[in-house]
């Protein structure tokens, strides 16, 4: 159940048009936190075994098993429970019967009336959540430190008092839900594919047989029996780990545990197969047909778990064979002109077995057979000599320092220590896999691939979906055959801000944060799309998302493998009025990161042969893209809000795609990037004297005589008038519905108004349009309002979500008499706005943890125009927000009056009844937004 109290508030959108409408799947696969791994490196120092985990482990008198992780530098806590029960669990004809129970876990107690959630949500947790794989289902919750005890003591009482108020209406409900769920996240061509997939690797018996979210036909089948009887045999203390993470102490934590859970039964502990890797006793071949661009090739053998010494080398084995240009399957596959456009080897982790594979996408008119040959030969050299020992040394180093940097968020400390538990009941398992990483050699790497991909494997190839022209109806005389003929062949308080004017003009931001050796660093440019100088649509986010294809000093392999080395990986951004090049380092390696961005910068390569490759993939991704109708909706439903001149609503097309060249993203490049409109942030572990001489030093001097151009503001929307776009989805199970208006700019008392009152109506789990849509009527998996993030312009107030195909309309009815009634006759109530305050402040009190979160709250203020500690601010502003104005602004922002309506499913059974609701005009249009009829 990926179910979340998202508090997307304004001051931290960046996003200048529509937001990305976040998929909202439950995680069904299981997912391992994998071991961390010391430096190679002899002459840098072991910050890792530095570093301690003060965690304590008990067990109450009933079994339970509890992990406390105490770190004090936010007042929130983690609390985790897990249960030793996924659906390798299932007996047979009880397929996804795990992750429908973790939907029953959400409702109401012999104790406690209402959802889980509300509850929790409306006293102030930040977080709430359940996930279900198939080894464990988790529960979890973050919340103040007040409020610690009210999470104790709902989570006990759940795990000891859900069985009095398990009743049909409540299993009818999730059973609900967690269809929609599976409509959600399956075609019937994928569960397909998925189905023989599962059925071509794993035995009738085997644990991995089904897939956790089970069948319609067994989840129809479930009955309030077997409910209260998975209850009894799985979710007792005995068999759960309770996990504490945060501004807890140990003494703490054992009296209030003890206390809270003292009345939970023991339970029985899981009577479970521990390993059983298949054997595949010849190789096995799928081919399927898919929405895919080119065609796809994937080999995969069931391996050791990575629990196991031989299933670590074999993690080891995957990660340094392909992923990046000099690794030994991209130089036989990819680089040089190879016949795939990538390749990757991954290792996939679960408690009974593992498996590994190989994929690769094939380019456009490559011979599949010269690929298989190529990549024989590759493997069996690879079998025979091991990885390259400088490629085990990168990846060392490179784990270590995302652990280190890990390390700064106590629910990620608590999550590796919990999966330890789980898994080998060790929390400190990652220094056992650990130590065989450090050990482990490139000869034993390769004689562990030996034993394990020298045997049979599952093959699988899935093609591009043939192009076809629909049915002509009446084209052919059906009246009478033809005769025949003879036959002819055929926040928190913000630390110091210090300030900083270089040589140069640019400006250097630095926050002193020394609590580890970490720093993270932006230079952000203050040009992008929305500047006084014409550019190709585009080009400023392909120009600077191309800064690291090569330098001089470090051509495209070469960059790649001093990243490596350096375990530093730049990431770059690009908006309306902002381009940014960020990266994180511990302390020890900052200057070398500094030098290695200071050599892109100064002299990136835009390789030609990169920009060709490019231009040649345009057409693949656009077939894909006219292929699957339904990934045109954000698009069609921009171009007929703000116009289809507007740069929101253009819809991109192949020839405007192509015409990226290398003399205008280097007139770019040398125009619009220049400490003239440069601000450097640096955050942690550095001075404001440190940074500056390494900047001066860096690029004191880079393109100092460079005038980029101002940004502008954004023009006004001009509507099409075309009020819902209906886009054919034939056979669609679900039909997704985008509908929205535009709405004021952004203004920070305004805007958190309208946050506080969205949340209630329509942005968070509990708010009035998904509690009828989903668990009202049952309809759809998840239905939400959101506040488009611009900050320039307009926004947007939209809703979206999906919902079963014969619901369409009735969907689109109670949306828009929810939006009517939260303005007219069910106004926002005072428990609503004050349970939306006290969520933002909770998030304001915790958020800022971390250097990244500082820094992305300077950006954001930056962006906005408003003072860098802008964020310390807004706890006053919530405070302040009456009923009364809350209530006036959401009566002049949330209208249905002008909406746009964009609708994608099959239209044969929609259609119909859509355009009997009077929407206003209607359109069927193709992706390009061209009307159909």
């Amino acid at each position: 159940m990926k179910v979340r109290k998202t508090l997307n508030l304004c001051f931290f959108m960046a996003s200048c048009a529509l937001p990305a409408l976040a998929a909202q799947a439950a995680a069904t696969r299981p997912h391992r936190i994998a071991p961390a791994v010391a430096t190679a490196r002899p002459d840098a120092p072991d910050l890792v075994e530095r570093i301690n985990l003060p965690f304590e482990r008990f067990t109450l008198p009933n079994g339970l098993t509890v992990i406390v992780y105490p770190d004090h530098s936010v007042p929130k806590v983690l609390v985790s429970v897990t249960y030793r029960v996924g659906s390798k669990d299932e007996p047979e004809g009880k397929t996804g019967f795990a992750h429908l129970f973790e939907h029953m876990m959400f409702q109401e107690t012999e104790n406690r009336k209402g959802e889980y959630f509300k509850k929790l949500l409306d006293d102030g947790a930040i977080d709430v959540n359940g996930n279900t794989t198939t080894d464990r289902t988790r529960y979890y919750e973050v919340v103040p430190t007040r409020e610690l005890d009210l999470a104790l003591w709902m989570e006990s009482d759940r795990m000891q008092y859900l069985p009095g108020a398990i009743d049909l209406k409540a299993l009818d409900g999730q059973r609900a839900v967690v269809k929609n769920e599976k409509r959600q996240r399956e075609t019937p061509e994928s569960a397909a594919r998925s189905a023989a997939y599962t059925a071509a690797l794993y035995p009738k018996g085997h644990p991995y047989d089904h897939a956790p979210i089970g069948s319609m036909q067994d989840l129809d089948n479930a009955s309030v029996a077997d409910a209260r009887s998975w209850f009894d045999n799985y979710y007792g203390a005995g068999n759960a780990i309770l996990l504490l993470a945060g501004d807890i102490d140990p003494a703490t934590a054992r009296e209030k545990v003890a206390r809270y859970f003292k009345d939970v039964r023991p339970g029985k502990r899981v009577q479970e197969i521990k390993r059983w890797v298949p054997v595949l006793n010849e190789g096995k071949k799928l081919h399927f047909f898919g929405k895919n661009g080119t065609i796809e090739l994937e080999r995969t053998w069931p391996v050791p778990t990575g629990d196991e010494r031989e299933g670590t080398l074999l993690q080891l084995f995957a990660s340094a064979i392909a992923g990046a240009p000099q690794l030994a399957l991209n130089q036989a596959l990819v680089e040089n002109d190879g016949p795939a456009l990538g390749v990757s080897a991954s290792f996939g982790d679960s408690t009974v077995n593992g498996t590994f594979s190989i994929g690769i996408d094939v380019k456009p008119g490559a011979d599949v057979a010269e690929i298989d040959r190529r990549l024989d030969a590759v493997l069996a050299k690879l079998l025979r000599d091991g990885p390259d020992p400088v490629v085990l040394r990168q990846n060392f180093a490179i784990k270590d320092k995302s652990l280190l940097a890990s390390l700064e968020n106590p629910q990620s400390v608590g999550g590796l220590l919990e999966a330890g538990e789980l898994i080998a009941g060790d929390p400190l398992l990652f220094k056992v896999g650990r130590r065989w990483e450090k050990e482990a050699t490139p000869a034993a790497i390769a004689a562990v691939a030996r034993k394990w991909l020298s045997r049979p494997y599952l093959a699988v190839r899935t093609d591009p979906e043939p192009k076809t022209q629909p049915a002509v109806a009446g084209s052919v005389d059906r009246h009478q055959a033809p005769v025949a003929t003879t036959a002819t062949a055929s926040p928190r308080s913000f630390p110091t801000i210090e300030r900083a004017t270089l040589s140069n003009g640019a400006r250097l931001v630095v926050v002193h944060r020394p609590r580890l050796p970490l720093v993270s660093v932006a230079l952000e440019f203050a040009t992008g799309q929305m500047i006084d100088h014409r550019y190709p649509r585009g080009l400023s986010t392909y120009t600077f998302g191309s800064l690291f294809e090569g330098s001089q000093r470090y051509p495209h392999g070469a960059l790649e493998a001093k990243m490596r080395d350096l375990g530093i990986f730049p990431g770059t951004g690009s908006g309306d009025r902002r381009c940014t090049l960020s990266f994180a380092s511990d302390t020890a390696g900052l200057v070398a990161g500094i030098d290695l961005v200071a050599e892109v910068l100064r002299e990136p390569l835009f390789p030609q042969k990169k920009i060709d490759e490019y231009i040649a993939r345009v057409d693949q991704s656009f077939d894909a893209y006219e292929s699957n109708p339904a990934g045109s909706q954000s698009a069609l439903f921009n171009a007929a809000l703000w116009g289809r001149d507007h740069p929101y609503g253009w819809i991109d097309t192949r020839a405007e795609a192509k015409k990226v060249s290398r003399d205008e993203m280097l007139g770019f490049y040398r125009n619009e990037l220049a400490p003239a409109n440069l601000t450097a942030y640096f955050v942690g572990d550095i001075t404001l004297d440190k940074a500056r001489a390494l900047l001066e030093r860096h690029l004191g001097n880079w393109h100092v005589d460079a005038k980029p151009a101002a940004t502008i503001a954004t023009a006004p929307a001009r509507p099409t008038g075309v009020r819902v776009i209906l886009i054919d989805v034939p056979g669609a199970e679900q039909s997704n519905i985008l509908a929205g208006r535009l709405i004021e700019p952004w203004e920070a008392r305004r805007t958190m108004a309208e946050q506080l009152a969205n949340s209630a109506l329509g942005e968070s789990f509990t708010s009035r349009i998904n509690m009828n849509v989903r668990e009202d009527k049952g309809w759809s998996y998840g239905m939400y309002s959101h506040l488009g993030g611009s900050v320039e312009s307009q926004r947007t107030f939209y809703v979206s979500g999906a919902v079963q195909t014969d619901n369409t309309a009735d969907a689109i009815r109670e949306i828009v008499k929810e939006i009517g009634s939260f303005t007219h006759d069910r106004p926002l109530t005072a428990t609503e706005l004050d349970g939306q305050k006290t969520a933002v402040l909770n998030h304001m009190e915790t958020g800022l943890s971390s250097n990244a979160a500082y820094l992305g709250a300077m950006l954001d203020a930056d962006t906005r125009g408003m003072p860098l500690d802008y964020v310390t601010g807004i706890p006053d502003i919530v405070r302040a927000i009456s009923l009364d104005e809350a209530r006036r602004v959401a009566a002049e922002t949330f209208r249905t009056d002008d909406f746009v309506w964009s609708i994608s499913g099959d239209l044969r059974r929609i259609e119909p009844a859509i355009r009997a609701l009077g929407l206003g005009p209607v359109e069927v249009q193709d992706v390009y937004g061209r009307r159909l009829r």
